[in-house]
């Protein structure tokens, strides 16, 4: 099964529905198409969500539980759910530092960071680099 390839853009538009006439097109194309929608792109939602829409880390995984229940769109499922988890219940903490936790956790690997956020909360997986 071939998967395209969804960019933030169109991802916002679906969510926000914000310029109705994208957003329709967004919508008629994914409610047809098998679409997959990377890591990256999460990420750069979640920031613009976040920062230029000054939307609640609770309201951003709304909107993008939203886009993953549809059942033409793929994603990493496990790693972003876990990662959303996370985002919500630590609010020091940007959507990627809460990425990069959920990954090294999963893939029993190490964070090496500066962010002492991190380093505190974290400290079995995350040291600082020597």
């Amino acid at each position: 099964m071939t998967l395209t390839s969804l960019d933030s853009n169109v991802v916002l538009r679906l969510v926000l529905n914000d310029i109705p006439e994208q957003a329709t097109r967004a919508a008629q194309f994914v409610s047809r198409s098998n679409c997959y929608v990377t890591d990256v792109v999460v990420a750069e939602c979640v920031f613009v969500l976040e920062k230029v829409y000054r939307l609640d880390r609770n309201l951003v995984k709304d909107f993008m539980t939203t886009l993953f229940e549809l059942t033409t769109v793929s994603f990493t499922e496990a790693l972003i759910e876990k990662t959303f988890d996370l985002y919500v219940t630590r609010p020091t903490l940007s959507f990627v530092d809460c990425y990069s936790i959920v990954e090294a956790t999963s893939e029993m690997n190490r964070v090496v960071t500066f962010d002492q956020a991190i380093l505190k909360k974290f400290a079995a997986i995350a040291k600082e680099p020597r």
